[in-house]
């Protein structure tokens, strides 16, 4: 939906609800994908946007995930062949 929402506005009046019933959660996750485009571009209102939104702050464990993933390379889950 937020792809959406900066590319094409398709969805804007959907998410602009979400946001105002205070109906959505962002995660750090997301802003790191999309806030440092939007700096650049200075796109101070969508920023401002995406700092009303509640936010979920993440602590993943990320060596659990690259293990998870080391995992699913040797395994082939990926659809990639890497010889073990």
């Amino acid at each position: 939906m937020w792809i959406d929402y900066f590319r094409s506005g398709d969805k804007s009046e959907k998410l602009d609800f979400l946001i105002d019933e205070n109906l959505i959660v962002i995660n750090d996750l997301i802003l790191t994908e999309l806030l440092p485009l939007l700096i650049v571009k200075q796109e101070k209102k969508i920023i401002n946007l995406l700092k009303m939104v509640k936010q979920h702050h993440m602590h993943p464990d990320w060596e659990e995930i690259r293990d998870y993933q080391v995992s699913c390379l040797k395994s082939g889950s990926n659809g990639i062949d890497i010889p073990v």
